[in-house]
């Protein structure tokens, strides 16, 4: 009798885990499944509102940069989407492969992107740009004022800088839209 009782307590602690293992399972699908449709729901909602955002980072970039990089892409690799900048040849590159000028007007275009889309919702903040012109050419440096008037007409555009050209090219550019405040270092504030 005892080797019956030996087995039937195995048998029944087997049932036991099988059952567990079974729930387990079932769980972890639930979990995965679930997880994959929040992927897809958040994919969806993220093309969905992007196209627009793409579309006005685009334009701006290629205003910056005077028809250079005419168009933008996302493409997929693995779980994440890489940003590239196509030039007016068609070759795709990446921020990194950029110059530091070319960066920062990748790096503005999406600012004034994301500034236009939150105008455009009723959200008006101020948009502080410090000395970002720094390494732009001044064909670039025209190109990007005009871009701030654009953002101050919707709201205020604020650019710092010490560069007395900047301040002569947006007076060029951009005419009576300029204000300039010249801050005196040795006065105290």
């Amino acid at each position: 009798m005892t080797g019956d009782a030996e087995v039937a307590l195995l048998a029944e602690e087997r049932a036991v885990l099988e059952l567990e293992l079974e729930q387990a399972a079932l769980r972890h699908l639930q979990l995965d499944f679930g997880h994959r449709l929040a992927g897809e729901a958040i994919r969806r909602y993220r093309d969905r509102h992007r196209s627009g955002m793409m579309e006005a980072t685009e334009a701006a970039f290629a205003e910056l940069t005077n028809g250079g990089y005419p168009r933008l892409e996302t493409r997929r690799e693995g779980q994440t989407e890489t940003l590239f900048a196509l030039d007016s040849a068609g070759v795709a590159r990446q921020a990194q492969d950029m110059s530091k000028g070319t960066r920062f007007q990748l790096y503005l275009a999406l600012r004034a992107a994301a500034y236009a889309q939150l105008a455009g919702q009723g959200t008006c903040l101020p948009f502080f740009c410090d000395d970002i012109f720094e390494t732009f050419d001044e064909d670039r440096t025209r190109a990007a004022c005009r871009l701030m008037a654009r953002i101050g007409r919707s709201g205020q555009a604020i650019y710092l800088t010490h560069h007395r050209h900047v301040v002569e090219i947006a007076r060029e550019t951009c005419g009576d839209a300029v204000r300039v405040h010249e801050l005196d270092p040795a006065r105290p504030a």
